[in-house]
């Protein structure tokens, strides 16, 4: 039978798991009913282990991938996986923790997430990137997979949604994105000025979306907590899942933490930076004006968007 959350919380590690497992019946294209129907499980129970509401026990993990034909190494280490969510510590000092762990990638943790605070000191985030930033940084080394625009669009397009809409059954999953971004990420030049003039433009564009806000960091605040430091949050709706901050390296290894104790830094940072980035109204006139000034560096003098800005706070 399914086995209830340990303190009534689901790691990254079971979710992982629920979506690996259930993904084994999608791939043979059945529907949740279908695979109940051949393992003997209720569709409500599959829903359960599907959202990690429940954890799969191991003989369920053999249930159902032999059902859907999954390989013997899949069942494996899927079973080793729900053997070690019984008790992480205890299964860590016996079996020790050389061994393949289930991976997910920064779009599956996405798909779940209800809120997104990322904070850009380096590149911008995939999620909002125009394909020829993101070749330009492939170019550089910088990225080193290509850009996958279906998973980019499907997040986007919970940007969009209103709060009616969303409730519809069925519907996707609203999403909010705040995106805490410095200037010099912006005037990087990455692909050339008409590059970032379209990227600059399409950040633009995402504003008006009403899941979407851009701060920019000011050029000239000093020095704060995490200067430097790119990162973002992510929290869910449903309480069994806790917060979690995502770091990126330059060849894109993922570290999460998902421990109070681990985030907290981070959530320190983010209110520091409250007190370094200008409002979303400066911010989209500093975007507006650095995005003409690169299609056009005469028809904007250098010291126009200064005058802007300074007119804006007075």
């Amino acid at each position: 039978m399914a086995l209830q959350l340990v303190d009534g919380r689901a790691s990254l590690e079971v979710r992982a798991l629920s979506r690996t497992v259930l993904g084994w019946r999608t791939k043979r294209g059945w529907s949740l009913t279908e695979l109940g129907d051949r393992v003997g499980f209720s569709t409500a129970k599959l829903s359960h282990l599907c959202r990690a509401a429940q954890r799969i026990s191991p003989s369920e993990v053999v249930t159902i991938g032999a059902v859907c034909g999954a390989s013997d190494d899949e069942i494996e280490l899927c079973v080793r996986v729900a053997q070690r969510a019984l008790d992480p510590q205890m299964w860590d000092r016996i079996n020790g923790d050389a061994w393949a762990r289930l991976t997910w990638t920064p779009w599956d943790v996405i798909a779940e997430a209800s809120e997104l605070t990322i904070v850009a000191t380096d590149a911008l985030p995939e999620l909002v990137r125009i394909s020829a930033y993101h070749d330009a940084l492939v170019e550089s080394g910088a990225a080193v997979s290509n850009l996958d625009l279906d998973l980019q669009q499907d997040a986007l397009r919970r940007l969009g949604l209103e709060a009616k809409e969303a409730a519809q059954p069925g519907s996707p999953r609203l999403l909010s994105v705040r995106l805490i971004v410095t200037e010099s990420v912006l005037n990087s030049g990455a692909g050339g000025s008409r590059v970032m003039a379209d990227q600059l433009e399409h950040l633009d564009e995402l504003s008006e979306l009403p899941g979407f806000e851009l701060r920019i960091v000011d050029g000239d605040a000093g020095p704060y907590l995490g200067m430097g430091t790119p990162f973002t949050v992510m929290r869910f709706a449903e309480k069994r899942f806790d917060d979690v901050v995502l770091l990126r390296t330059l060849h894109g290894g993922d570290t999460w933490l998902e421990s109070a104790a681990d985030r907290a830094p981070y959530e320190r940072a983010l209110v520091a930076l409250g007190d370094v980035v200008r409002t979303e109204e400066l911010s989209s006139l500093w975007l507006n004006e650095t995005s003409l000034r690169l299609r056009d560096p005469s028809r904007v003098p250098a010291r126009h968007l200064q005058l802007v800005t300074d007119q804006a706070r007075s």
